[in-house]
């Protein structure tokens, strides 16, 4: 609704801004309409910034005090209509109005006080502003000390050259103001032209007979029409006015107030008033020359500057990288280390980018606090994009460089009100004793060993030796081969498999379902664990589609056991958070579901911890509506994460699996984390399951603890589908027929407890 008001409230400024035009060539070309066009348009033009008020409600009290400005100002004209000529009424209103004109520009100063250039170019431009200002209220004050010719004339005039260039130059160094904003800045230099006009003529308001009434008549209507159009609200904004443009831009539009000593010379001469000595407009403008040549040269080094260096973290990019490796090495040698955030496209996923961007300025000063702390001055810190850093340091550091590195970032990172944790993947490079190798090979090189030290589990540094190159070409080679399998482009890539890994009752160790993983069989590589691929699907962000693949596979799977009768165990299913964030799985999952015939019970849907989901995710809504038509959801890897208790509130969890990095202390008497699981879950009704239970010891101490379930190598390694079946779900029967319940795995059970009751959903 809001949008559609808007739209109409743009279609009403520029069919307005038509009849405004029409309006104003009128008053220029038929002199009988002028005494008519004036008064219906300073009327007019208070009545549409009443209206645009009323409509929008911006806030602050700006464009009440517009309307009292574009008031008083009509009345002055109204008053010269009546009488025909500026009586002292109507000037003394028109200056009323010039002085609301300036407490609305006070206004806009304050709002906008925190608008600073770096510098030194904003001091720069301060000084040829004041010098102009000066040299102005010099010409003014000369005026009135003198006392003959026209002295009215001379300091109005000169006051409006002062402000048309403060105007203009204040207009040229702004970018992306909005149409409000234009409008606003258009009508008041056609506003100052015209007060400069009438006041060279020798009056403060132009005649009924003078076509110059048009600039009025155009002037009030377009401030009339920045009222009425939908931007009005951000006209007066401060964060309108901080939008500035390139150094280059702000340069060339100290151009107005260069001027500004010829054309106070040239007012003064033109009123015939005696003003400032002719020495004085030379040797300001060669004040004001020199200045914005210095203002120049500022510009020119802000240029080169952001050349070669980041604009958010000020670090050198790779231009000002190549600087710094064009230097002469030292004696032996250089190496560049490539740092790569691990999980950094999580945060921005989860957070925003401006989170995303607050915590990259925090790993700047931590990167460069830890090369200073080794190297010193040796060292140059660059970033080349997105989450990728590089340090150029003396070969004899690079490993205690890199030892620095990691440890700083080991510590979580503070940003506003959160706690994030991210560590770095490094690839080391180091040129030969030879001589110095090109910036681009050692940037390739660094890369390479980077990507070996994410595929073996992030947080470690690694350096490059010339096998890897043949690793890199590997994964290349996978990546393509995986995206074509999982766009059903196949032929010659080989298939995916599910493996079946039982969960027992620890109890008994009589199976109660499955985790299903998968696994790729390739023609040449063998069957590659997930631990070999899914680091690519993870880059190539083909998790969702790896996801519905399996599930599509676990379902067909279920379908098929449950028509040869065998016993009906539930299965479950990894999701990543791609796929949670998806609104319409729900819907695709139920359909699966209901196309192979399978209730919703048999299918688990596990989620992990560490995979932050942020709160305007659908993953909620999705799960809850799976949730009620039976798919059981269990939070997978708990221990390793930091959102536990978030999720347990948000997501209908039923099952809590906590991860082997916790199971493995339990028989050296760590158990408290295990029992403190237990109790929690057990004051919010949900289930507990360990993961990677290998040894009897860890799973008489968990049954101790009271864990009911567990999954591990003590029971069984991940089974292929057939060999799954057969030893677990029992052999081949007619549905009608009961079958045989399942083999116990992993042994006698420890002592004799009887088995949870099924879940109501599964």
């Amino acid at each position: 609704m809001t949008s559609h008001r808007a739209a109409r409230s743009a279609r009403l400024t520029w069919s307005l801004l038509a009849g405004v035009l029409l309006a104003a060539g009128a008053v220029l070309v038929v002199p009988g309409w002028r005494p008519a066009a004036v008064v219906a348009t300073s009327a007019g033009s208070v009545l549409l910034v009443v209206a645009g008020a009323v409509l929008h409600r911006p806030r602050g009290a700006a464009w009440w005090l517009v309307a009292v400005m574009l008031a008083l100002w009509g009345s002055g004209a109204l008053l010269v209509q009546v009488h025909g000529h500026a009586t002292a009424a109507a000037n003394a209103t028109v200056s009323a109005g010039q002085a609301v004109a300036a407490g609305i520009v006070v206004h806009v100063a304050r709002r906008r006080a925190g608008d600073r250039e770096p510098s030194p170019g904003g001091r720069l431009d301060l000084l040829v502003t004041v010098a102009v200002l000066a040299l102005a209220g010099a010409q003014v004050l000369a005026a009135l000390l003198n006392g003959r010719g026209d002295v009215s004339g001379v300091v109005v005039a000169t006051v409006d050259v002062a402000v048309l260039a403060v105007l203009l130059r204040f207009t040229a160094s702004r970018r992306a103001l909005p149409v409000s904003s234009w409008l606003l800045l258009v009508a008041a230099a056609l506003t100052i032209a015209y007060d400069l006009s009438c006041a060279l003529h020798g009056h403060r308001l132009a005649l009924p007979d003078e076509p110059l009434q048009s600039l009025g008549v155009l002037s009030l209507g377009l401030f009339g029409l920045a009222a009425v159009h939908p931007t009005m609200t951000s006209a007066f904004e401060a964060r309108t006015f901080t939008r500035r443009r390139s150094p280059s831009a702000a340069l060339l539009g100290l151009l107005p107030l260069v001027a500004v000593p010829a054309a106070l010379w040239w007012v003064a001469r033109t009123r015939g008033a005696p003003g400032l000595p002719d020495w004085t407009i030379p040797v300001t403008g060669a004040i004001v020359a020199a200045l914005c040549l210095l203002r120049a040269r500022a510009a020119l080094r802000a240029s080169e500057h952001l050349a070669e260096h980041d604009p958010l973290t000020d670090l050198a990019n790779r231009r000002g990288l190549a600087r710094a490796h064009g230097e002469r090495a030292p004696a032996g040698g250089r190496s560049l280390l490539l740092l790569d955030l691990d999980d950094f496209k999580q945060v921005n996923d989860t957070h925003g980018h401006d989170v995303g961007d607050a915590l990259l300025l925090q790993v700047r000063d931590r990167l460069v606090a830890a090369t200073r702390e080794v190297a010193g001055a040796a060292g140059a810190v660059a970033r080349l994009g997105g989450d990728e850093f590089t340090v150029l340091v003396p070969t004899a550091c690079a490993a205690a460089v890199a030892d620095h590195l990691l440890r700083a970032l080991a510590a979580p990172v503070p940003v506003e009100d959160l706690r994030l944790r991210t560590g770095a993947s490094v690839g080391i490079a180091h040129e030969e004793t030879s001589g110095p190798v090109p910036l681009a090979e050692l940037i390739t090189r660094a890369d390479v060993a980077m990507y070996a030290a994410k595929s073996g589990g992030g947080s470690r540094a690694v350096s490059y030796h010339p096998a890897m190159r043949e690793e890199v070409a590997r994964r290349y080679t996978l990546s393509g081969q995986l995206r074509r399998l999982l766009s059903g482009r196949a032929a010659g890539v080989g298939h995916l498999e599910v493996h079946y890994q039982p969960l027992v009752d620890l109890a008994s160790g009589r199976a109660t379902g499955a985790e299903a993983l998968v696994r790729w069989f390739h023609p040449e590589h063998g069957l590659l664990a997930p631990a070999d691929f899914l680091a690519l699907v993870r880059s190539n962000d083909l998790d969702a589609q790896l996801d519905t693949a399996v599930l599509e596979g676990v379902v067909q799977q279920l379908a098929r056991w449950r028509d040869q009768g065998r016993r009906a165990l539930p299965v479950a299913v990894n999701l990543t958070r791609t796929s949670l964030d998806d609104p319409d799985l729900a819907g695709r999952v139920l359909t699966l579901l209901a196309a192979a015939d399978v209730p919703a019970h048999l299918l688990h849907l596990e989620i992990t911890e560490h995979e932050q989901l942020p709160l305007d995710s659908p993953a909620a809504r999705t799960l809850t509506r799976l949730h009620a038509a039976g798919v059981e959801v269990h939070l997978d890897d708990y221990g390793t994460g930091y959102t536990a208790l978030d999720y347990l509130r948000r997501f209908p969890v039923q099952v809590i699996k906590v991860d082997r990095s916790v199971v493995v202390g339990v028989v050296e008497g760590d158990g408290q984390l295990v029992a403190g699981v237990l109790a929690m879950a057990g004051a919010l009704g949900l289930r507990v399951l360990a993961e990677g239970i290998e040894t009897p010891e860890q799973r008489a101490r968990l049954v101790e603890l009271g864990v009911q379930q567990g999954q591990g190598y003590l029971f069984s390694r991940p089974l292929p589908a057939a060999a799954y079946a057969d030893r677990v779900l029992g052999p081949v029967r007619p549905r009608r027929e009961d079958p045989t319940p399942p083999p116990v795995l992993g042994g006698a059970a420890v002592r004799p407890v009887s088995s949870p009751a099924p879940s109501p959903r599964g």
